[in-house]
């Protein structure tokens, strides 16, 4: 009881932030973004989460879910997000982890659209202009 409490708190204090809000910058079906990143000649930049992952939960609210993000990182990339749970993940999370090696979450990945894993983007970001930045840089090597 008491653990079902702490987190409808933690949901209710998401909602309030604004932080829980859904951002239509992020994509969230893999395979119509991969087509989006072909015919745009953009790469997916892929946000790998988990719903129990308070870094993830915590990077959202600081950096990916800011408007000025996404709208910077969205003239280079196709914006994807994956939400995958440690327990149970869903075939795809699991086949994808894999096929990039993407580390724990939060993970960020830089992949072309025809597949080709560019880079990983290194962890933390610690706070929007450094993503952006470490984005920028493997974006031009």
């Amino acid at each position: 009881m008491k653990n079902t409490f702490i987190i409808v708190l933690g949901v209710l204090a998401l909602l309030c932030s604004g932080c829980a809000a859904p951002c239509p910058y992020w994509r969230t079906n893999y395979s119509l973004a991969q087509k989006e990143s072909v015919e745009k000649g953009k790469p997916l930049l892929v946000l790998i989460t988990a719903p129990d992952c308070s870094t993830c939960e915590s990077n959202w609210c600081r950096i990916f879910s800011r408007k000025e993000f996404l709208e910077k990182v969205s003239k280079d990339c196709i914006p994807l997000l994956l939400n995958c749970p440690y327990e149970n993940p869903t075939l795809q999370c699991s086949t994808f982890r894999d096929m990039y090696d993407a580390g724990p979450s939060p993970s960020l990945v830089l992949i072309e659209g025809s597949g080709t894993k560019i880079a990983t983007v290194p962890f933390p970001y610690q706070d929007t202009e450094k993503c952006l930045e470490a984005i920028r840089s493997l974006l031009n090597k």
